[in-house]
């Protein structure tokens, strides 16, 4: 119970500490392409899938939110079945008459004491692999967001361009980057 009335402490003082830091940040960046890439990274820290929204990249928001939701629900259930194991082993093991176990195998016996032993160890892997995966999916939806921001403002016009030729049999990459006297002036 204590670590239930723990967690709306962490969150209130993960957000203060962001929006403290925001303030600190505004007043130092003066460059708008900096400030929207912070802007953005923030946001996705604090909302899964916000940063791919804020770069117009709404496609990626399911995936991110499918991914992270597909962690979250097998910690959860990966958490009910060990408990459910270890409940189990608890009541086989205890010498009490009254307390019985629940689980059956496919057959229809119950599990022994090491069959329980095992499956609770199973679901213990697979819930720390959950979590993870959750933080994994997490860390990489920041760093999508801030990536896409940053490379927003990528000039892909075509005065840079890449091709594949074969010079006598010999395949090679040919780079070019076009100079121009001013920013608007067409390309030859």
């Amino acid at each position: 119970m204590q670590r239930m009335a723990i967690l709306p402490c962490l969150v209130a003082m993960a957000f203060a500490l962001v929006s403290h830091a925001a303030q600190g940040q505004n007043e130092l960046a003066a460059d708008s392409t900096a400030m929207r890439v912070k802007r953005t990274t923030r946001w996705a820290a604090i909302v899964p899938g916000s940063g791919q929204i804020i770069n117009r990249q709404w496609w990626k928001v399911p995936v991110v939110w499918g991914g992270m939701g597909y962690a979250a629900w097998s910690t959860w259930d990966s958490a009910q079945e060990m408990k459910s194991s270890i409940d189990d082993l608890v009541a086989l093991t205890d010498d009490d008459p009254e307390t019985q176990p629940v689980l059956v195998d496919a057959l229809g016996n119950p599990f022994s004491e090491f069959d329980l032993e095992q499956r609770a160890l199973f679901y213990r892997r697979n819930r720390d692999l959950s979590i993870l995966s959750f933080l994994l999916a997490h860390g990489l939806q920041v760093l999508d967001a801030n990536t896409s921001a940053m490379l927003r403002n990528l000039d892909t016009s075509d005065a840079l361009s890449a091709r594949l030729e074969s010079t006598f049999g010999v395949p090679c990459v040919h780079l070019t980057w076009r100079f121009s006297r001013s920013p608007n002036a067409p390309l030859p």
